[in-house]
């Protein structure tokens, strides 16, 4: 009964035929959070203020009439 369960606990132990592509789909997990992180604080800290700078400028500017 022992030899049995060391031997299944062994073979257990020696496939490791699908371990680099698990650890593979962690490493991209991880990069895709920090990505979107990343992305997720310059949208709301950088990009939509200024975009609303931008179009408070254009939208007080004057522009003169060409018509003749």
């Amino acid at each position: 009964m022992f030899r049995k369960a060391k031997r299944i606990l062994a073979d257990i132990n020696g496939n490791q035929s699908g371990s680099y592509m698990v650890e593979m789909a962690l490493v991209l997990i991880g990069v895709a959070l920090t990505v979107y992180g990343a992305a997720s604080g310059l949208s709301n800290n950088a990009i939509v203020p200024k975009y609303n700078s931008i179009s408070q400028e254009i939208q007080t500017v004057n522009v003169p009439d060409l018509t003749p």
